[in-house]
């Protein structure tokens, strides 16, 4: 197996290792791992394991010391590493309690970050990067990657040890306070309540702009501008314009703008409301009211940062995409570059078509403060199987966390890929690894959602929420023991999927490329 290898002071080098070998090398199996999957290239998936490193711990003063990514066919497979989270999450709510203010003091520093991000963009907005020299080229892409890991290291890395693993501090320490009050018997319907949003998701501002505009009529260009972003993710990055939105707001027709706008305030008053009853009836104070706050506050900057995250896979195709031109890529080798072997590939002309090739079929990048290395060939496949894989075996029932509440029977819809998206009919189940933003149209339709991985501010659980549909998060095997048709109840109130009749089809843990593809 070949690896490209690159750090601070080794230049671009071949070697030929073994899965045992790379397993003993990082110590995998001394791990547990904490899991995540969707669609994505690896190319626009690089910086977010990079962030979670150096960047973090100039910002932070500590940070990850690995993390690790498979791709295989535009399928991503990410891991977190636990004893990481949790040393992260402890010291964070740590100096929370410690000092409120530490809390407005992250989001102010992401809002400084951000708003240089965004300032950066604009720069690349007013620039024809196909009339820059290559150096140029290279040194505004440098300027973009540095803003972007900048941002997102505040937004991403701590928040995600918190919400990830909720259900390992944050739900038995809420456990104790219900037991004590003698209302063991109503956690999930209590748990959903304390740790709803407080704030709008931008899926939803979206919808609030659109009823706007089929309420009085404007023109929709100004929507299309602000919004030509919102259906991205780690491997598609569509520029919609005016006719997509218009074509969104035809499907709306039968709806009453100024009754849907009313309900959406009136569902979030409802939301805040109950939530600051229910800790006054819990008489809930320091240090769960804190975890509370937190919980708040990260829900918020989660889904701002996955707006940041689909702006930012835009500008970064524009980049890739202008270089592996210049270079005689393809699109579909360049979108399996990483970010520092752009200067080499571009100036230097040293690249491996074959290996780059190779890595769309499986590969796998393993970050440390030391630098990275990206393994190819069927070597990943057996450190995959050897470590992370998790072998199918017939489960009946299983749980999860609560994110939103209610029951729903259905048909399951396995959801991995954007391509998947259109097998959603109205009332089926929809089932993932984690939801995002470009899934909205199928959770709309969907009677359930329930996933594998995300916590108590995942993107499943705020849009569920807002959506008022059944939501079960965290189960960790949802998508490997279910298959596309199986017949399923959602019991949400308590937290249960069960699987009432099997259908009679297979699916590979690793998804294909649907024929219903975009």
């Amino acid at each position: 197996m070949k690896a490209y290898v690159k750090n601070a002071v080794r230049e671009l080098q071949h070697s030929e290792m073994k899965a045992e070998d790379i397993i003993k090398r990082y110590r995998l199996r001394e791990s547990t791992w904490t899991f995540k999957g969707f669609h994505g290239i690896l190319h626009t998936f690089f910086p977010v394991g990079n962030t979670a490193l150096h960047h973090l711990k100039d910002y932070y003063g500590d940070s990850f010391h690995i993390t690790l990514f498979f791709a295989r066919d535009n399928y991503i497979n990410w891991y977190w590493n636990d004893n990481d989270m949790e040393r992260l999450r402890k010291s964070f709510i740590d100096k929370v309690n410690a000092d409120p203010k530490y809390l407005q003091k992250h989001v102010d520093d992401w809002h400084r970050e951000l708003k240089k991000f965004q300032k950066v963009m604009d720069k690349i907005d007013g620039l024809d990067i196909v009339k820059l020299r290559d150096e140029e080229l290279l040194k505004e892409y440098k300027e973009f990657y540095d803003a972007y890991l900048k941002e997102f290291c505040i937004s991403m890395a701590i928040q995600d040890a918190f919400s990830l693993h909720a259900d390992r501090f944050m739900e038995p320490a809420f456990r104790e306070i219900l037991k004590k009050q003698g209302k063991a018997e109503k956690f999930n319907e209590c748990y959903a309540v304390i740790t709803a949003p407080v704030t709008m998701s931008f899926v939803e501002e979206e919808l609030i702009d659109r009823l706007k505009i089929l309420k009085t009529k404007d023109k929709i260009q100004d929507h299309a501008k602000k919004y030509y972003w919102i259906r991205n993710n780690y491997a598609k990055q569509p520029v919609l314009g005016a006719d997509f939105f218009a074509h969104e707001l035809k499907e709306m027709k039968s709806i009453n703008p100024t009754a849907e706008l009313k309900g959406i305030e009136e569902r979030h008053q409802e939301n805040k409301k109950n939530k600051e009853a229910l800790i006054k009836e819990l008489g809930i104070k320091a240090p769960f009211l804190n975890l509370i706050r937190i919980t708040e506050t990260f829900a918020y900057m989660q889904d701002n940062r996955k707006k940041y995250v689909l702006i930012a896979n835009h500008y970064q195709r524009l980049f890739f995409e202008e270089i592996g031109r210049r270079a005689g890529l393809t699109t579909e080798e360049i979108e399996y570059t990483a970010f520092p072997e752009l200067n080499d590939i571009l100036l230097e002309k040293k690249f491996d078509k074959g290996l780059l090739r190779e890595r769309r079929r499986h590969s796998l990048c393993i970050q440390t403060l030391d630098g990275y290395e990206i393994f190819t060939g069927k070597e990943v496949d057996r450190v995959f199987d050897e470590v992370f894989g998790l072998k199918e075996k017939e489960v009946s029932e299983f749980k999860g966390t609560t994110a939103s509440t209610g029951k729903a029977k259905g048909v399951v819809r396995i959801i991995q890929k954007t391509y998947d998206i259109v097998n959603v009919s109205q009332g089926d189940i929809l089932v993932t690894s984690m939801t995002r933003p470009e899934m909205v149209v199928a959770m709309e339709k969907a009677a359930a959602i329930v996933t594998d991985e995300g916590g108590i501010t995942s993107h499943a659980a705020i849009v569920s929420r807002e959506f008022g549909i059944p939501c079960i998060v965290g189960t960790n095997i949802a998508t490997k023991v279910l298959k596309d048709g199986d017949l399923v109840e959602v019991d949400a109130n308590h937290g249960v999927v069960r699987k009432l009749h099997s259908a009679v089809l297979s699916r590979n843990y690793f998804p294909t490329i649907s024929l219903l593809g975009l």
